[in-house]
């Protein structure tokens, strides 16, 4: 999907406030709030969005964020990351370059369920060759606005 300036602009607008109206963006974008919602439809059904409430786990009850880096055979990449993907605890899953191939994030009520995570669901996802842990401390940046600074300018 190719993105125009209209869009970059309605993006880069929703990142900093999910919740404002389609009247008021169309106000500060300059075109008719039909245009908003059809714009802004277009690109959550494309998949370029999504308007959800972001936490900080620790906040809510949350007591364990940990990165894990992965070391994988190749030949089972793919089945690795599927099998990834369905453990609600991951919330990132990336693939990387250097000497790990796969990164994930895991949110955890505990250390306890941490441990099973590693000694009991990894340890049983064929293909995974060592992992490396590191649990996070505290969260001093969390953002999520991946729009390039030059679509900050919407008006």
């Amino acid at each position: 999907m190719v993105l125009d300036d209209l869009d970059r602009r309605i993006l880069a607008r929703l990142q900093e406030d999910g919740r404002v109206s389609y009247v008021t963006l169309a106000a500060e974008l300059g075109v008719s709030e039909g245009t908003i919602r059809k714009r802004v439809r277009r690109l959550e059904k494309e998949g370029v969005f999504q308007t959800v409430g972001i936490t900080d786990p620790f906040r809510v009850g949350l007591d364990t964020v940990a990165f894990i880096w992965l070391e994988v055979h190749r030949s089972q990449l793919e089945t690795v990351m599927q099998e990834m993907k369905r453990l609600e605890s991951v919330r990132y899953l990336v693939v990387t370059t250097g000497s790990y191939d796969l990164v994930a994030m895991v949110v955890l009520p505990d250390r306890e369920h941490l441990i099973r995570l590693l000694n009991e669901e990894l340890a049983t996802i064929p293909g995974i060759i060592s992992t490396e842990t590191s649990i996070v401390l505290q969260i001093h940046k969390q953002i999520h606005d991946w729009m390039p600074f030059r679509a900050r300018k919407y008006s």
